[in-house]
């Protein structure tokens, strides 16, 4: 016996309905034929009549199951699977009022389903996809935001512990040029009385000195308002074809900038710094223009301490140091020398005769000659040691680390450019001359008073031996 869960007979079920009509036609031939040969002729015409109109309804059953019901399935099962394997887009394509027709609308409404659950559900994806990158940007953007506080806050601190208008400006420098990626940078101060104001290029980095480059240029109220106005970082590209801003316009091109940022502190303009272009080429972004200005405000604020503090402790007119300040950097620099067992020389030195170059030429050159002599000691020596005008023509320098013997070196450096200064005073060309003592402590010294008075005491020797020369204590 053949199994009736055999596989074959699972998938060709109308096979078997096929066999076995054919069988039992077979069979009504053969009792149609049996009731042929009967002798009883009624009965074998009966038979005989009866067998073949089961054979015809046996033949028609069979062609209206194979028509209606075996044809139209195997185009189901076919048209379902091509569409469930994605070969066939549509659907089942049977029209039909029957059972079958109503299994296809089905199936045919299934998939539309399907397929409008398949579209939304990529139209969901997508919009996760674009909330995801939406949610990705915003939270590198609050990283990059957050780390910008970070670094504000650390600048903050860093502008704040210092009170050197030098210091505050290279950390300024440095942090705007390695968070912008920018190639240069210029920090210009803005001076003078309020009709004849000037910005003056005061600190460059990135770029060469040169000669015409302009050092300063006339500010207009306009170009003020204007700053004020906008609140924020200017780029450069803005003021071309503004003939109001051609003289600023020429400045910042000059200095090769291509961000202008106003240093406003309390609501004054106190100068501008000057970005060059970056390094990537890229234009600058918003939201580093924002970064720039609340830095650009830190830095303005620091900048104004620094600025009115050194105003306090500097010569107006040499820009050396007062004798107050060299004093409170002596008592200092003494006791940084012993903590770590160093010595410390101090300078002292006066302008030779400088009575009569005020009694001779008047007042306004001697002047120019204290400002000349003033210019010589900034050049003549170190970023470390500390040059104050001590009083009248006389100036003292604090060498840290530095014993007499070597000091003896930048002094008679001073001396001899002092020396060659061509002074021209109301026509007359004149010639000035140092007298410069050395004392060191704690050879010639054991206090800040004494150390004065050994470097004095070495001056004077330098005045009574002839004047124009150096002596040691």
């Amino acid at each position: 016996m053949f199994p009736l869960n055999n596989p074959f007979l699972q998938r060709s079920k109308f096979v078997l309905v096929v066999v076995a009509s054919v069988v039992m036609v077979v069979g009504l031939v053969g009792i149609a034929l049996l009731g042929l040969r009967l002798e009883n002729r009624s009965l074998g015409t009966l038979l005989f009549a009866v067998s073949a109109l089961l054979i015809v309804l046996t033949i028609l059953i069979n062609h209206l199951m194979f028509s209606q019901l075996f044809k139209p399935i195997q185009v189901l099962i076919r048209e379902t699977e091509e569409t469930l394997k994605g070969m066939r887009k549509g659907g089942i394509s049977l029209v039909r009022d029957d059972e079958i027709g109503r299994l296809a609308n089905n199936f045919n409404q299934i998939v539309l389903d399907a397929q409008m659950k398949r579209i939304e559900l990529e139209t969901s994806n997508r919009e996760l996809a674009s909330h995801a990158e939406i949610i990705e940007k915003t939270y590198r953007e609050l990283d990059k935001k957050v780390y910008d506080l970070f670094t504000l806050f650390n600048i903050g601190k860093e502008l704040n512990s210092t009170l050197s208008v030098d210091s505050i400006m290279k950390i300024s420098c440095f942090t705007f040029m390695g968070q912008l990626g920018i190639t240069t940078m210029t920090i210009c101060f803005l001076e003078g009385a309020d009709n004849e104001q000037h910005m003056k290029a005061v600190y460059l980095k990135g770029l060469r000195k040169d000669p015409q480059r302009p050092p300063t240029v006339n500010t207009s109220e306009t170009f003020l308002n204007y700053l004020r106005q906008k609140e924020q970082a200017v780029v450069v590209a803005e003021l071309e074809g503004k003939a109001e801003f051609k003289n600023e316009l020429d400045f910042f091109v000059a200095y090769k900038a291509d961000l202008i940022v106003p240093l406003m502190a309390k609501d004054q303009i106190i100068g501008v710094m000057l970005m060059g272009k970056k390094l990537s080429g890229d234009k600058f972004m918003q939201g580093e223009k924002d970064f720039v200005n609340t830095l650009a405000s830190l830095s303005a604020l620091a900048l104004r301490n620094a600025r009115h503090y050194e105003q306090a402790i500097t010569d107006a007119m040499t820009k050396l140091f007062l004798k107050r300040y060299f004093q409170i950097r002596l008592d200092d620099e003494i006791k940084r020398a012993d903590r770590y067992h160093n010595r410390v020389t101090l300078l002292m030195s006066d302008i030779d005769h400088f009575k009569n170059v005020n009694d001779t030429y008047g007042h306004t050159k001697g002047d120019e000659v204290l400002i000349a002599v003033a210019n010589a000691i900034k050049e003549n020596f170190r970023d470390v040691d500390v040059s104050a005008r001590y009083g009248g023509e006389e100036f003292s320098v604090i060498m840290p680390e530095v014993t007499k013997e070597d000091a003896m070196i930048p002094a008679e450096r001073l001396r001899k450019a002092v020396e060659s200064i061509p002074f021209v005073l109301n026509g007359e060309k004149v010639k000035v001359t140092l007298s410069i003592g050395l004392a060191e402590y704690d050879t010639d010294a054991k206090t800040s008073l004494q150390l004065v008075e050994a470097a004095d005491a070495a001056l004077y020797r330098s005045k009574e031996n002839g004047r124009n020369q150096t002596s040691l204590a």
